[in-house]
């Protein structure tokens, strides 16, 4: 994997010194203006093609933004070449060809990056699932852990474990959430709310309408990102044993 991120990050410079390869074979003209600002701009895409090859997103996503700012560095590069030197005016058409294929190539990385369908978590239905009233049980977040820990690899989820009184009905929970978001039941007056969109931004509003529908004694949340949902599930509960409503409230930007 490094080997790979070190050759793409490379890829951009090397494309760069390729459009300017022509400076040393034909002869120099007088005024380095406009020729320099092509050449500062032409180091500036490169040097974000190069960064880019670090991002967070798929390999094929990864390598179309690289190529297609790179192959844009190069057709700058070859502007910069033809406004310093006497070159032929075909080298200067082909860095408007390689123009006209970074686009393409950047609208393809584009076209990559929204195509990719969310990653829904399955619905359970059945008694041994949910309680009348829609609440999930623990049984359930066991049969969804896997499904929630690949989600969450896409998208960024929030865990939000809550303590009510013990008989608290889980309806006013369920009316206060999104169609997305998932409630738990784990225990007596204990709920494990998951929202699954908008991430840790989401988490306000939605704790706003919590709040004002039941009366929290203690509350908790953590961004998960992927891992053992096991794991953070316990932490969550060591957490909520210890915080209450002293706490820094969640509302609050």
């Amino acid at each position: 994997m490094l080997v790979a991120m070190s050759w793409l990050s490379l890829l951009p410079w090397a494309l760069l010194v390729l459009g300017l390869l022509p400076l040393g074979s034909y002869p120099a003209r007088s005024s380095l203006y406009p020729g320099v600002v092509f050449l500062v701009a032409a180091l500036t895409l490169a040097g974000a093609a190069s960064l880019y090859s670090r991002a967070p997103v798929g390999p094929r996503v990864r390598v179309l933004w690289v190529l297609g700012l790179g192959f844009l560095a190069y057709s700058l590069a070859c502007q910069s070449a033809f406004a310093l030197a006497f070159l032929p005016s075909g080298l200067y058409a082909l860095g408007g060809w390689v123009a006209l294929g970074s686009g393409v190539t950047l609208l393809t990385a584009l076209y990559q990056s929204l195509r990719r369908e969310p990653f829904w978590v399955p619905r359970l239905e059945g008694s041994q699932y949910r309680d009348p009233s829609g609440a999930m049980n623990r049984n359930a977040l066991h049969a969804l852990a896997p499904s929630l820990e690949a989600a969450a690899t896409r998208r960024p989820l929030v865990l939000l474990l809550m303590q009510t009184p013990p008989n608290q009905d889980p309806t006013p929970i369920l009316r206060s959430l999104r169609g997305p978001d998932l409630l738990f039941q784990m225990g007596e007056g204990v709920f494990l709310v998951i929202l699954q969109n908008g991430g840790p931004e989401a988490a306000g509003p939605v704790f706003r309408r919590l709040k004002a529908a039941v009366p929290l004694q203690a509350y908790t949340a953590l961004p998960f990102k992927g891992g053992s949902l096991k794991k953070a599930l316990e932490q969550l509960e060591a957490e909520l044993s210890q915080i209450y409503l002293t706490q820094p409230d969640l509302t609050e930007p």
